[in-house]
């Protein structure tokens, strides 16, 4: 049968689309924009951003003991990697402003930094007091380390009543975080979740070569919370206050004291992919997306700084 012309030349003109798209891949309008780091801008490039948006995101990270097979930048490249995915798609720029966080009671391992959290907290919100005299008003918080969360909330408790900007969280722990994997019954640092985000983000910093799996030494108390919650899952409040906290509280709670090579995980952090943490990722990613889509459409004009 023999086809008709324009029929013919419509297929003909789809698999010379195919054979391209194969070739370079999508047009650039198909893809991810290019993310914006204030770093890598200019005065001029800051100032010309300034006159159609306000809006800012912060990453924070630490740089901590990540087990034998992670760097200690685990969390700052995860904080500032999934910043950047949510800047490329929305066009919002991100200030990376530290490497550290709160991490002392990962300082059982050689190499872990710390911040005093006031210390951080001065820090973050200097910061935001610099990037509002420029007109900056709408900030972004993106936390990936559960020792700042504390900080976290009072810099932006203090930039909410105290500056004419405003400011919330939306990285892990945040409201709009909303359901979380779990890949092992306690799966916290360094395990499957994010050894799988490492993979995603910087494969050639992770050495699947040295990964063994933790022998875990949660203390009795502990152990009995854990047991307690499956029936009375609030009591995991009281685990977190028993986690994760100096040596010197006593509580057996330090990150040496609780693991025998830094990793907090039941599970085996070999079980680890980079299509696990790819989908981790634009989960976290697609949720603050969404919000700043939806935060874009109010309108607001604070331009006079309180002083």
């Amino acid at each position: 049968m023999q086809i008709p012309i324009k029929r013919r030349r419509t297929a003909e003109r789809a698999a010379a689309g195919i054979a391209l798209l194969l070739m370079f891949g999508p047009p650039a309008a198909a893809q991810d924009a290019k993310p914006l780091i204030l770093q890598e801008m200019s005065w001029t490039d800051v100032a010309d951003y300034l006159k159609s948006s306000d809006m800012v995101i912060i990453p924070i990270g630490s740089t901590e003991q990540h087990g034998p097979h992670m760097p200690l930048g685990t969390d700052f490249y995860e904080a500032t990697g999934m910043s950047e995915m949510i800047s490329a798609r929305t066009g919002v720029l991100v200030a990376p402003v530290l490497m550290a966080g709160y991490s002392v009671y990962h300082s059982g391992f050689p190499g872990s930094l710390s911040l005093k959290p006031e210390t951080l907290e001065q820090v973050l919100f200097e910061t935001a007091e610099m990037l509002i005299k420029y007109g900056f008003r709408r900030f972004m918080f993106f936390n990936y380390h559960g020792g700042n969360n504390t900080p976290q909330a009072n810099v932006i408790h203090r930039i909410n009543h105290n500056t004419p900007a405003v400011a919330v969280a939306i990285g892990v722990g945040s409201a709009i975080q909303r359901g979380g994997v779990s890949y092992a019954p306690f799966d916290n640092h360094a395990g499957i979740g994010e050894t799988s985000l490492m993979l995603f983000f910087k494969p050639e910093l992770v050495r699947m070569d040295r990964i063994e799996k933790p022998k875990m030494k949660l203390t009795p108390e502990m152990q009995q919370i854990l047991e307690l919650s499956k029936e009375h899952p609030d009591l995991m409040r009281i685990f977190s206050s028993l986690r994760a906290v100096p040596a010197e509280t006593g509580k057996g709670g330090a990150s040496h004291e609780l693991s025998s090579n830094g990793i907090w995980t039941t599970g085996d952090p070999a079980d680890a992919t980079r299509e696990i943490g790819e989908k981790d990722a634009n989960r976290m990613v697609g949720h603050a997306v969404r919000f700043i889509q939806a935060w874009k459409k109010v309108n607001a004009s604070r331009k006079t700084p309180v002083e």
